[in-house]
Protein backbone atom coordinates (compact mmCIF):
# COMPACT_ATOMS: atom_id res chain seq x y z
CA UNK A 1 0.00 0.00 0.00
CA UNK A 2 2.55 2.70 0.88
CA UNK A 3 4.86 1.50 -2.19
CA UNK A 4 1.48 2.43 -4.50
CA UNK A 5 0.88 5.65 -2.69
CA UNK A 6 5.04 6.29 -2.99
CA UNK A 7 4.73 5.27 -6.44
CA UNK A 8 1.39 7.85 -7.58
CA UNK A 9 3.38 10.93 -5.44
CA UNK A 10 6.41 10.22 -7.35
CA UNK A 11 4.38 9.84 -10.78
CA UNK A 12 2.53 13.32 -9.70
CA UNK A 13 5.58 15.10 -9.07
CA UNK A 14 7.69 14.26 -12.06
CA UNK A 15 4.25 15.27 -13.80
CA UNK A 16 4.17 18.68 -12.30
CA UNK A 17 8.20 19.37 -12.84
CA UNK A 18 7.50 18.88 -16.51
CA UNK A 19 4.25 21.05 -16.44
CA UNK A 20 6.94 23.36 -15.23
CA UNK A 21 9.61 23.75 -17.17
CA UNK A 22 7.37 23.31 -20.37
CA UNK A 23 5.54 26.68 -18.52
CA UNK A 24 9.06 28.35 -18.37
CA UNK A 25 9.97 27.72 -22.21
CA UNK A 26 10.03 31.52 -23.62
CA UNK A 27 8.90 31.32 -27.29
CA UNK A 28 11.21 32.03 -29.79
CA UNK A 29 12.12 35.67 -30.50
CA UNK A 30 12.89 37.83 -33.54
CA UNK A 31 13.39 41.40 -34.59
CA UNK A 32 9.85 42.72 -35.54
CA UNK A 33 11.45 44.04 -39.48
CA UNK A 34 11.67 41.11 -41.59
CA UNK A 35 14.82 39.45 -41.90
CA UNK A 36 15.73 37.57 -44.90
CA UNK A 37 17.73 34.94 -44.41
CA UNK A 38 18.64 32.91 -47.74
CA UNK A 39 16.85 32.77 -51.36
CA UNK A 40 16.96 29.53 -53.71
CA UNK A 41 15.91 28.89 -57.01
CA UNK A 42 15.29 26.02 -59.15
CA UNK A 43 14.29 25.94 -63.35
CA UNK A 44 11.39 24.48 -63.76
CA UNK A 45 10.71 24.22 -67.60
CA UNK A 46 11.26 27.97 -68.72
CA UNK A 47 10.26 29.03 -65.64
CA UNK A 48 12.19 29.95 -62.18
CA UNK A 49 11.02 29.31 -58.80
CA UNK A 50 12.28 31.28 -55.66
CA UNK A 51 12.83 30.43 -52.49
CA UNK A 52 13.04 33.29 -49.56
CA UNK A 53 13.65 32.11 -46.18
CA UNK A 54 12.85 34.91 -43.41
CA UNK A 55 12.08 35.30 -40.15
CA UNK A 56 9.75 38.39 -38.31
CA UNK A 57 9.17 38.58 -34.96
CA UNK A 58 5.51 40.48 -34.83
CA UNK A 59 3.82 37.98 -37.81
CA UNK A 60 2.67 40.84 -39.90
CA UNK A 61 4.71 39.45 -43.13
CA UNK A 62 2.03 39.55 -46.12
CA UNK A 63 -1.66 41.48 -47.15
CA UNK A 64 -4.72 40.86 -47.50
CA UNK A 65 -7.02 41.51 -50.59
CA UNK A 66 -9.07 44.12 -48.86
CA UNK A 67 -5.23 45.97 -47.90
CA UNK A 68 -6.06 48.43 -51.31
CA UNK A 69 -6.33 51.68 -49.41
CA UNK A 70 -3.01 54.28 -48.26
CA UNK A 71 -0.79 53.13 -48.00
CA UNK A 72 -0.91 49.90 -49.94
CA UNK A 73 -3.32 51.47 -52.67
CA UNK A 74 -1.82 50.78 -56.59
CA UNK A 75 0.19 54.02 -56.92
CA UNK A 76 1.96 52.89 -53.79
CA UNK A 77 5.44 51.29 -53.36
CA UNK A 78 3.86 49.12 -50.74
CA UNK A 79 1.21 47.71 -52.75
CA UNK A 80 3.39 44.96 -53.59
CA UNK A 81 5.61 43.47 -50.47
CA UNK A 82 7.92 40.97 -52.46
CA UNK A 83 10.61 42.32 -55.06
CA UNK A 84 12.63 40.97 -56.70
CA UNK A 85 15.34 43.11 -58.87
CA UNK A 86 16.83 41.61 -62.30
CA UNK A 87 20.61 41.50 -62.52
CA UNK A 88 22.47 40.68 -65.44
CA UNK A 89 26.17 40.24 -65.60
CA UNK A 90 27.92 42.56 -68.00
CA UNK A 91 32.02 42.87 -68.54
CA UNK A 92 32.31 41.52 -65.36
CA UNK A 93 30.00 43.88 -63.66
CA UNK A 94 26.71 43.21 -61.91
CA UNK A 95 24.24 45.68 -63.34
CA UNK A 96 20.63 46.11 -62.90
CA UNK A 97 18.49 44.75 -65.91
CA UNK A 98 17.19 47.07 -67.69
CA UNK A 99 14.26 47.41 -70.51
CA UNK A 100 16.57 48.53 -72.98
CA UNK A 101 15.63 47.69 -76.69
CA UNK A 102 19.04 47.81 -77.77
CA UNK A 103 19.80 44.87 -75.41
CA UNK A 104 22.90 47.22 -73.84
CA UNK A 105 20.80 48.01 -70.20
CA UNK A 106 21.24 51.59 -71.38
CA UNK A 107 20.87 53.24 -67.19
CA UNK A 108 17.85 55.93 -68.60
CA UNK A 109 15.85 52.93 -69.32
CA UNK A 110 13.53 51.38 -67.00
CA UNK A 111 14.57 49.02 -64.67
CA UNK A 112 13.17 45.17 -64.34
CA UNK A 113 11.50 44.49 -61.03
CA UNK A 114 9.06 41.58 -60.49
CA UNK A 115 6.62 42.82 -57.71
CA UNK A 116 4.08 40.39 -55.38
CA UNK A 117 1.62 40.79 -53.36
CA UNK A 118 2.21 37.68 -50.92
CA UNK A 119 -1.30 36.51 -49.08
CA UNK A 120 -1.70 37.58 -44.94
CA UNK A 121 0.54 34.99 -43.32
CA UNK A 122 0.33 36.27 -39.73
CA UNK A 123 -0.49 32.66 -37.42
CA UNK A 124 -3.37 31.92 -35.09
CA UNK A 125 -2.91 32.54 -31.68
CA UNK A 126 -0.97 34.55 -28.73
CA UNK A 127 2.58 34.15 -30.47
CA UNK A 128 2.75 35.91 -33.71
CA UNK A 129 6.53 35.05 -34.64
CA UNK A 130 7.26 33.85 -37.64
CA UNK A 131 9.54 31.73 -39.64
CA UNK A 132 9.38 30.11 -42.95
CA UNK A 133 9.97 30.35 -46.76
CA UNK A 134 7.62 31.51 -49.31
CA UNK A 135 7.86 30.45 -52.61
CA UNK A 136 7.51 33.04 -56.29
CA UNK A 137 7.57 31.85 -59.92
CA UNK A 138 8.54 34.20 -62.25
CA UNK A 139 7.24 32.36 -65.75
CA UNK A 140 8.46 32.28 -68.77
CA UNK A 141 11.13 34.16 -70.24
CA UNK A 142 12.38 34.43 -66.64
CA UNK A 143 15.54 36.91 -68.40
CA UNK A 144 14.92 39.69 -70.41
CA UNK A 145 15.24 38.09 -74.05
CA UNK A 146 15.90 41.26 -75.35
CA UNK A 147 19.19 41.40 -73.71
CA UNK A 148 22.62 41.12 -75.24
CA UNK A 149 23.55 40.29 -71.48
CA UNK A 150 21.27 37.66 -69.87
CA UNK A 151 23.71 34.39 -70.16
CA UNK A 152 24.64 34.81 -66.12
CA UNK A 153 22.25 37.03 -64.50
CA UNK A 154 20.62 37.02 -60.97
CA UNK A 155 17.62 38.26 -58.35
CA UNK A 156 18.11 40.69 -55.36
CA UNK A 157 14.92 40.04 -52.90
CA UNK A 158 13.69 42.35 -50.25
CA UNK A 159 10.12 41.48 -48.32
CA UNK A 160 8.28 44.65 -46.59
CA UNK A 161 5.69 43.66 -43.64
CA UNK A 162 2.04 45.45 -43.21
CA UNK A 163 4.39 47.98 -40.72
CA UNK A 164 6.38 49.01 -43.57
CA UNK A 165 9.30 48.08 -41.96
CA UNK A 166 11.80 47.15 -45.28
CA UNK A 167 13.83 43.66 -45.03
CA UNK A 168 17.83 43.30 -45.80
CA UNK A 169 18.36 42.19 -49.29
CA UNK A 170 19.40 38.66 -50.40
CA UNK A 171 20.50 37.83 -53.44
CA UNK A 172 20.30 34.51 -55.63
CA UNK A 173 23.90 32.95 -56.70
CA UNK A 174 24.41 33.28 -60.31
CA UNK A 175 21.74 31.86 -62.56
CA UNK A 176 23.97 30.35 -65.69
CA UNK A 177 21.79 29.73 -68.66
Amino acid sequence: MKNAFFKKLLFGLASLQIIFLYSCVKPISYPNEPILESVTYATIGDSLLISVSFTDGDGDIGLNPSDTLEPFDQESFFHYNLYLEYYELMNGNWVQGRLDPSGENFPTADSIVFQYRIKNLTPVGQNKTLKGVINVTIESPFYNPNSNHNDSIKYRVRLIDRALNISNYVETDTIVR
